[in-house]
């Protein structure tokens, strides 16, 4: 999600969700304001929208649809909520109507007010005609920044999208805050957590997350996979993308041929995003092209960022037999995840965790199976983050 306040323009819209486009890609929002709000939906990506989408206006406040990425908008003001609230599935619109029935005389009261009584992990913005103001849950779970531009400011979830904007003095709002027109106001006392998986899988490798480029975090990733998981192979082949950095710093590190055999279709999206299982696979079979040449008769060490449901490992591992490989091992850049993720990530019901199932190797069809340490990853982030999807729920699970 992004808002802009003050400096708005139909080119930094189009432009700031394209910058989001990897967060999600079931539809785009985007509302704008003068003296009311205008709003808009779309499905698919962002190439789909119609060419009269992007209209003139000096805030404007967008979204990319999918899970825990949702929107609603009226014509007094518009929300576009990042995250998980226990108590409703249409999050932005649950919280319109607290805003509604909430006695105060300003926005910004009535958000002082009715925050207090939200349960769950959320960033979110609200757009009213003169007025864009910010959220964020008192753990940070989910990840919201800020910066100026041309004489206003800019708020979206990655920094990526401020970069491309070209806003300055980028910053982090802070967890448990109230960001407005004139400043930041704490709201609770904050209880920093925010999701590990912003590093591991979401961002782009220009964002900072944790005070660190993604860049530099994954590469981290991978030199303590091959401190903890040092094999011998032919290849270190990345599952892309976000396993490509840190198979790049692995095979660097123990000095193995890294070898980016796998290319991804630019006009498939993420699988892991997807809403089901059934476009997932889907997804997860259109999206890989292999050059099969060197494979036949070779070791490959897989790496890839985590191990959720198979879906993707399932799909190339297929690829690489077909291929010829001899033996595969696949190495993952975080712990196993054993636990469903209540916070906004689409991290499903246990039942569906493959490491809670066990016989990860078994089940994908490879030799071995390695997870990234929880103390590793905890060196490489330095900094407090939220652990409950590594966390062991049921005791009667194989791990």
């Amino acid at each position: 999600m992004f808002g802009l306040f003050a400096c708005a323009t139909p080119a930094l819209a189009h432009q700031a969700l394209l910058s989001l486009q990897h967060r999600a890609q079931e539809g785009i929002a985007l509302a704008t304001a003068n003296s009311h709000i205008e709003f808009k939906q779309s499905q698919g990506l962002l190439s789909s929208t119609p060419p009269d989408f992007f209209t003139s206006a000096p805030h404007a406040l967008g979204q990319v649809l999918g899970s825990y990425h949702d929107f609603y908008a009226n014509e007094r003001l518009a929300i576009a909520f990042c995250g998980n609230l226990h108590n409703t599935t249409t999050p932005a619109k649950f919280i319109a109507k607290a805003l509604e029935q909430a006695t105060a005389p300003s926005l910004e009261a009535r958000l002082k007010e009715i925050v207090p009584t939200l349960k769950g992990a959320y960033s979110f913005l609200v757009l009213a005609p003169n007025d864009l103001m910010a959220v964020r849950d008192p753990k940070g779970y989910r990840p919201l920044f800020v910066g100026d531009l041309n004489g206003g400011f800019a708020l979206a979830s990655e920094t990526c999208a401020l970069q491309a904007l070209e806003a300055i003095n980028i910053k982090e709002s802070p967890p448990a805050t109230l960001y407005t027109k004139k400043g930041v106001a704490l709201l609770a006392t904050p209880t920093p957590s925010p999701c590990v998986f912003e590093a591991i899988y979401f961002s782009r490798p220009s964002s900072i997350v944790f005070n660190q480029s993604v860049y530099a975090l994954r590469a981290k990733l991978g030199q303590a996979l091959a401190k903890e998981h040092p094999l011998k192979a032919d290849f270190v082949l990345p599952i892309p993308s976000s396993g490509t950095l840190a198979a790049l710093a692995y095979a660097k590190e123990l000095g193995l041929d890294f070898a980016p055999l796998l290319s991804l279709n630019p006009y498939v999206g993420r699988s892991f995003i997807e809403s089901s299982q059934e476009s997932r696979e889907l997804k997860a079979r259109q999206k890989f092209s292999l050059v099969a040449e060197p494979i036949k008769g070779k070791d490959i060490i897989l790496i890839d960022d985590s191990l959720v449901r198979g879906t993707t490992s399932k799909v190339v591992v297929q690829m690489l037999k077909s291929a010829g490989a001899r033996h595969i091992h696949l190495l993952l850049t975080s712990p196993a995840i054993l636990a469903p993720c209540l916070w906004g990530i689409d991290i499903p019901k246990e039942n569906e965790l493959l490491s809670v199932q066990g016989h990860e190797a078994q089940t994908i069809g490879i030799d071995s199976v390695g997870f990234l340490s929880l103390n590793a990853l905890k060196t490489a982030i330095n900094t407090p983050f939220c652990k409950d999807c590594f966390i062991l729920k049921n005791k009667d699970c194989h791990v």
